[in-house]
């Protein structure tokens, strides 16, 4: 069964979403991409966290950069590199990003805080 994920908007305007399923389905990023319109009119910062990411459906993959660009300036990845689960998903990240270019700033991170600090330049654009 899937569990969606959690979205919200913070006081500083960045979207947060953490994903619980370990496979982002077709489903899943339609849901995201209707959670997100209806939190912003306007384009936001986008924190990301994985609890424990595997992969993404073919599908999805080509959905992503159209669904995330239309609401989000920027995006940040925060995985916990301290853990097996944080690397394969950090592997999982780096392999989606070698095969989309994409036209927004971009990072992972390893620390929540500094992920945070880094999407705060791009809040009031």
């Amino acid at each position: 069964m899937s569990t969606y994920p959690e979205l919200y908007i913070d006081e500083d305007g960045i979207f947060h979403e953490y994903h619980y399923d370990k496979i982002i389905s077709k489903t899943c990023a339609i849901y995201v991409a209707d959670q997100r319109n209806k939190l912003s009119s306007i384009k936001r910062p986008l924190l990301v966290e994985f609890q424990n990411l595997e992969g993404y459906a073919t599908e999805t993959r080509d959905m992503s950069l159209e669904f995330i660009l239309q609401k989000v300036n920027s995006l940040a990845y925060y995985v916990d590199l301290d853990t097996t689960e944080g690397q394969r998903s950090k592997e999982v990240i780096d392999s989606f990003f070698s095969i989309v270019n994409w036209p927004i700033p971009v990072e992972v991170f390893s620390n929540k805080t500094e992920a945070l600090l880094w999407l705060k330049q791009y809040s009031n654009m």
